[in-house]
């Protein structure tokens, strides 16, 4: 009788398969799910100002390069005339924040947040398919090689996007000219190396099972 190579584990197995990114997984949706529906009513609700909302301050960080801060800045009011800060970051926050100002804010810390719940997401669909097709399978190769080039391109996006947003909060903060472009080039350099070993290692992966795919074909049509 022929072996079927290609059908996917039992229920008893599927767990063990699986484990422990699937229980991890799990657990961070359940925990996310709870925390975001805590923060939205304490936000809406409350006095309190987190990514942008409620009705307290906005804050938001900013790098100082070459940016000449004002009074309200803090710390940095008390350089002298003609000096600059150095390359490290200070914490801006409007009193006061107009709509626009709280959506910037917001999109300095929600980008991040969201990319990391899509990550999950995106294990929770491929351990579904292992479980469902099995670990030597297409659709697996597929999804792993589709989350190899989100999590390069996602952590570029959101680092450049964040540091853009950053940069335009601060310049409704502060006098003088932010550097925008150069803010976004650094932070898109500063978070690269992590994604691209994490996306390579990922698509190495991907590889491997889809040539193990068709092997697992190949020798179940030839037993």
């Amino acid at each position: 009788m022929r072996p079927d190579l290609d059908a996917a584990p039992d229920q008893s197995t599927d767990r063990k398969l699986t484990a422990p990114l699937g229980g991890a997984v799990k657990f961070i949706l359940i925990v996310a799910a709870a925390l975001l529906a805590v923060v939205l009513i304490f936000a809406v609700f409350g006095q309190i100002g987190l990514f942008g909302l409620g009705s307290g301050r906005a804050c938001a960080g900013a790098r100082t390069n070459g940016i000449a801060v004002t009074a309200a800045a803090g710390p940095l009011a008390h350089l002298k005339p003609g000096a600059t800060s150095g390359g490290g970051q200070i914490l801006l926050c409007a009193s006061h924040p107009t709509t626009a100002q709280r959506l910037l804010v917001s999109l300095t810390q929600v980008p991040e947040i969201a990319l990391y719940l899509a990550i999950v997401l995106l294990l929770a669909q491929l351990l579904r398919g292992i479980r469902t097709a099995g670990p030597f399978a297409v659709t697996v190769a597929r999804r792993l090689r589709f989350l190899g080039w989100f999590v390069l391109a996602g952590s570029l996006v959101v680092a450049v996007g964040q540091s853009v947003a950053q940069s335009a909060f601060a310049s409704t903060m502060v006098t003088g000219r932010v550097p925008a472009v150069s803010n976004a080039v650094n932070a898109g350099i500063a978070v690269l190396f992590v994604p691209l070993l994490i996306a390579c290692g990922l698509l190495t992966l991907a590889r491997v099972i889809r040539v193990g795919a068709r092997m697992s074909d190949d020798l179940a049509g030839t037993v």
